[in-house]
């Protein structure tokens, strides 16, 4: 079975902001359940069911979104996008605003750590933001109907360089089919 690969161009700002909020959001993650360990006897009431679900809610809604972000700058889905504009301000930020306003006055700590965390998530959908609208394809020149002609430069982009229709003749062969 074979494919092609279609060549694509990762933003290197994000993929740095993504790989740094990987870690900052395990060690926010881990930091809460260490805060929730110690304030266990505080958890059996409505409120402490509460911080269980958000929590829950934020860890999972953290890691699809870190997830729908590494798609966005690997792959040119417009899917990934929707899911990292949709995650981060709908499930990400109630939860953990949530979250941090019921350790509010308890743990420096974990207010410092969820600042960074805010602060990582802003800068990760405004990069993504931009690389999204700048790196998207573009449109390809159609050919002038029968009779006219195009100026060398125009006729030379609608035909594409030799190293871009090298690059879509290339083929990948999966082990199998070999």
């Amino acid at each position: 079975m074979a494919y092609s690969v279609a060549p694509h161009r990762a933003n290197l700002v994000l993929q740095m902001l993504l790989q740094a909020n990987t870690y900052v959001s395990m060690v926010w993650a881990m930091s809460y359940m260490i805060h929730m360990l110690i304030r266990l006897n505080h958890l059996w009431n409505w409120e402490g069911l509460s911080m269980l679900v958000a929590y829950s809610l934020a860890v999972s809604a953290e890691s699809m979104r870190l997830y729908a972000g590494y798609s966005v700058n690997l792959c040119s889905g417009a899917t990934a996008m929707w899911l990292l504009l949709t995650v981060t301000p709908c499930i990400q930020l109630p939860a953990m605003v949530f979250l941090r306003l019921s350790a509010a006055g308890r743990s420096l700590w974990l207010r410092i750590i969820t600042n960074a965390v805010f602060a990582l998530m802003v800068l990760e959908v405004i990069v993504s933001l931009i690389h999204f609208v700048i790196c998207k394809p573009r449109r390809k020149m159609s050919m002038p109907p029968e009779g006219e002609e195009l100026p060398m430069e125009e006729h030379l982009s609608a035909i594409g360089s030799p190293t871009s229709s090298e690059q879509k003749r290339r083929v990948r062969r999966s082990p199998e089919s070999k």
